[in-house]
This record gives structure tokens, sequence and C-alpha cells, in this order.
């Protein structure tokens, strides 16, 4: 009786040994290698074409920018910034931007905090071109296509010159019609 006690207990702790905590998180840490692999196979994959070869014109600045996250709105705005910022580079001007990141991407909870500015460069008109929306597991990969017209092709900016030129040119007109003074 003796040896059935001793060889249960024996077996008991070498069976307790067995199990490994160490080896539990060195499996679930290449479980998670294996899920970021998969998701950057999937974010190339998934890229279209203008991602690398980003479109060439005389008229615009073309730039594309991509982000994955949990919300959709998020995926978008992050993309959507970070092709700004290319676009401003692109035309000649420096971005200055901050970011601070809190918590985890990869989890569920997490915040992104980011600024960036481009006092060089007045992106007035820059548009949307194309965006594409693709599913990584739990989260949204966007892919975004922008597009900042150049010279007499961007309306918007245009315009707005012309409204700030406005006041000055009513000024001129209103001294082409003024009666002249008696001396």
């Amino acid at each position: 009786m003796k040896k059935l006690i001793i060889a249960v207990a024996v077996a008991s702790i070498l069976s307790a040994c067995g199990s490994n905590p160490v080896s539990q998180y060195t499996k679930e840490a290449e479980k998670q290698i294996e899920r970021q692999e998969r998701a950057i196979k999937i974010a190339i994959n998934e890229a279209p074409d203008w991602m690398t070869k980003v479109p060439k014109s005389p008229n615009a600045v073309y730039e594309t920018g991509t982000a994955s996250h949990i919300d959709f709105s998020m995926a978008d705005m992050i993309a959507k910034t970070m092709a700004y910022a290319k676009i401003c580079t692109a035309a000649g001007g420096t971005v200055r931007s901050q970011t601070k990141v809190f918590g985890n991407n990869n989890g569920i909870t997490s915040e992104i905090t980011a600024r960036s500015m481009c006092p060089d460069i007045d992106i007035t008109g820059v548009e949307t071109v194309d965006v594409k929306h693709v599913a990584e597991g739990n989260r949204i990969r966007t892919y975004v296509l922008v597009a900042l017209p150049t010279g007499p092709a961007n309306v918007l900016r245009t315009s707005r010159e012309a409204e700030k030129r406005a006041p000055e040119a009513f000024k001129e007109l209103d001294k082409l019609v003024e009666k002249p003074k008696a001396q």
C-alpha cells in the first residue's frame, strides 16, 4: 500500500511538472505572431493597385494611406490623416506631428491621439478619390487614395482666394467711379 501511495504521489508530481506554464505562454505568443502574420498577408494581398502604383498627374498630387482599427470611423480617419501628411510632404511642405498611443491597438481597448499640421502647404480642395475596406479578423483595414488638385484644377482654393481678393477689388472699382473732388 505504501508503494502505491508513493507511486501516486510521484506520478502526480511528474504530471504537474508536465504542464509548464512557461510553455503555455510561449504557445500563446506564437499564436499571436501567427495572427499578426496572417493580418499582414491579408493587408498586402487585399491592397488596391493604387497603393503601390500611385497615380501621377500634372494637375494633382496623389497620395495613399492605410490604417487598421476596431472602429470603422477611426480606421478611415487615421488612413486619411496619413494620406494628408504624405500630400503635405509631396507638395513640398513639412509635417509637424504629435502622436500618443494609450493601451494596445491589438486589443479591444485602445486610444490614439494624433495631431498633424502642415502650415507650409494649403491642402484646401483635397479630395478622396477612392476607398477600400477589408475585414481583418475583428478589425477593419481602410485603404484611401486622396488627391490635391494643383493650379486652376483646384476650384475650392481658387474660389477661396478670389473671395479674399473681392473686398480689395471693390475698393478699386469704387475709386474709379468716385466723383473727382473739387479743388
